[in-house]
């Protein structure tokens, strides 16, 4: 029975990244432009959400999505002869790396000093790539020559996506399920049992900063053009706070609903006034907040539950 519903549960990894590149498949070239940024947000929120399931609210998505861009570029530029589907590969350890330094220092704190430190490590990258632009290039900004077809970047964002999802199922499997709980609930009578907390930690935190950065890095290779100020824009790190948060935690499919709907919502309103957009937006949060505490994955969950109760009672009737 256990292993049925991992079945189940693992099912939508897989199921909708296919659909969606599918779907995009048939799109105008706008729409897919569209679909290639809900496909970065949701990458993004769904790794995030992975911190969140431990009682961490992070704002450092920026920090490695830019990190993960950076690297990226410079590979190409350093490295001219290597093919840039493995320059793409080769800034994993380095974004491990960092990871690593970061989260052993943050994750220590908790509530609003853990919010306040990961903000602050996107907003010291920021600046120290920006100081290197200035001062040992002489200008700001970074151009790929051979930016990467659309088509090929929603084939990589959805494998990429499925990753993320794997990471997100990785959180339900009972082993790690239990840690996880114990560290949002209750860190010290974690530690007081003999679980090593901060590796745990650690390593999920690891795992979704590479994620986040591989996403930075294959939206460099798409848009061909970057800078500190765009790659490490806060907007980045609170909207895939939003968006997590307008999700939920309890299913995959939460994130990639609220990605869907924030992004596709923001290109069509920011069209008619960008203020309006950020009235909707908040407008959103309140009500998701007041009316569905769970976000878009409880919502899911609880029609779920309605439906297989439905199920029930019809095959009792019978």
């Amino acid at each position: 029975m256990a292993s049925k519903i991992l079945n189940q549960a693992l099912i939508p990894v897989f199921l909708v990244p296919t659909i969606v590149f599918l779907a995009s498949l048939v799109m105008s070239p706008s729409y897919q432009r569209i679909t290639v940024l809900f496909l970065i947000y949701a990458g993004l929120s769904l790794s995030w959400i992975v911190i969140f399931k431990m009682g961490y609210v992070s704002l450092g998505s920026a920090a490695f999505y830019g990190a993960g861009a950076y690297i990226f570029v410079y590979l190409t530029k350093w490295y001219p002869s290597l093919p840039y589907s493995l320059d793409v590969l080769l800034p994993i350890p380095i974004i491990a790396f960092i990871a690593i330094v970061v989260g052993y220092a943050t994750m220590r704190l908790a509530g609003i000093f853990f919010i306040f430190a990961t903000f602050a490590s996107a907003e010291a990258l920021r600046q120290i790539f920006l100081y290197s632009e200035i001062n040992y290039t002489g200008f700001v900004g970074k151009v790929i020559t051979k930016p990467l077809p659309t088509i090929e970047t929603l084939g990589l964002l959805c494998i990429l996506l499925m990753f993320a999802g794997l990471l997100f199922y990785t959180t339900t499997i009972p082993k790690f399920r239990i840690v996880i709980d114990y560290i949002r609930e209750d860190e010290e009578l974690a530690k007081v049992a003999g679980v090593n907390t901060l590796k745990y930690k650690i390593a999920f935190f690891t795992i979704a900063s590479v994620i986040q950065g591989l996403v930075g890095s294959i939206a460099a290779w798409y848009l061909a053009y970057i800078d500190p100020d765009l790659v490490f824009n806060p907007m980045i790190s609170i909207q895939v706070l939003v968006i997590g948060l307008l999700g939920g935690s309890g299913n995959i499919l939460g994130s990639i609903i609220a990605s869907g709907l924030l992004v596709y919502l923001s290109e069509q309103l920011i069209r008619i006034a960008s203020q309006l957009y950020l009235i909707v937006l908040g407008i959103s949060v309140i009500l998701v907040a007041k009316f569905m505490k769970g976000g878009f994955s409880g919502f899911i969950d609880k029609v779920w539950e309605v439906w297989e109760l439905r199920n029930r009672k019809t095959e009792g009737g019978r």
